[in-house]
């Protein structure tokens, strides 16, 4: 899928946004971020760890296609 060229301003904005911040700035956002998570976690929410190695999409089993091509 393409993306349109506002799309592409808006994810440029968002990264000079972000380099952009100064460390008291982080903090702020550390601190909200830190009070979010508790929120949910108290209110019955759950963290679930995800190894490594797991995937969204599984490996699909690769399709024979040698020699299907015409002569």
């Amino acid at each position: 899928m393409f993306e349109t060229e506002v799309e592409t301003n808006t994810k440029t904005k968002k990264k000079d946004d972000a380099e952009a911040l100064s460390l008291a700035d982080r903090a702020q956002v550390r601190s909200q971020l830190m009070s979010d998570v508790e929120a949910f976690l108290n209110s019955g929410g759950q963290v679930t760890q995800v190894d490594n190695n797991v995937r969204a999409d599984p490996p699909r089993k690769p399709s024979m296609s040698y020699g299907s091509a015409p002569i």
